[in-house]
């Protein structure tokens, strides 16, 4: 059962890689690549503008999509839960996998570097056992790492939800994407009282009314 799941997680982990006698592209999966367009991203998956969420539109753009395989129309059950794919000025920056729990229980982490390693590659790191404790670490362990002059690729495992997960980023990329998502949150904030003050007053408005509204009825009932 091992082998079968071992198998699996590399022949859909190979799906969208273009066989090269070169070195391995670290930044495609699943036929998309870092540096893509919104559209071309949409289009792949099959996905609708809909489906293209907006994290912060200022001082940088940032979007996100989140997408899954289709549970009804795959022959084969797919190892991959979701992958998270996170855009920054129109760009693919960042792409943020996690795995079926199902699909990849009992496997050790010389098991999946080895299935990596059949579409990336020798890791950079050494595997080394899994490490169990009787109270579990929600502190998420890297377990294979993949780089170039341009990509970091970054195999990694939780204990505490129990899952396992692929990051890969642009080395360029991702500073940018970061330095985007602290400022955005931080105009974000900045603009948050101006942005809240016409609720507040609506809210208080309402609250008066009905307190008007409170005091007239019961004046109009009193009775000494």
């Amino acid at each position: 059962m091992l082998r079968v799941c071992l198998l699996a997680v590399a022949s859909v982990m190979s799906v969208g890689v273009p066989a090269t006698s070169g070195e391995p592209v670290l930044s495609h999966y699943r036929g998309v690549s870092l540096g893509d367009s919104v559209q071309v991203v949409v289009d792949h998956l099959r996905l609708v503008a809909a489906d293209v969420k907006v994290v912060h539109e200022r001082p940088t753009l940032v979007q996100e999509v989140t997408w899954g395989p289709s549970r009804v129309t795959s022959i084969e059950p797919d190892p991959l839960a979701e992958m998270i794919l996170t855009f920054s000025a129109g760009r693919l920056a960042r792409i943020a996998v996690s795995y079926d729990r199902e699909r990849t229980q009992g496997m050790t982490n010389e098991d999946l570097q080895e299935a990596m390693g059949s579409v990336y590659g020798v890791s950079m790191l050494i595997a080394t056992p899994l490490q169990t404790t009787s109270t579990p670490s929600a502190e998420r362990q890297t377990i294979g790492r993949w780089e170039d002059a341009e990509t970091l690729l970054l195999l990694w495992r939780e204990q505490y939800p129990n899952r396992v997960g692929l990051t890969i980023t642009s080395l360029a990329g991702d500073q940018a994407l970061q330095q985007a998502i602290a400022e955005g949150a931080r105009v974000d904030a900045a603009e948050a009282p101006a942005r809240d003050l016409p609720r507040r007053i609506d809210e208080a408005a309402a609250i008066q009314a009905r307190a008007e509204k409170i005091r007239q009825d019961n004046k109009a009932k009193f009775k000494p």
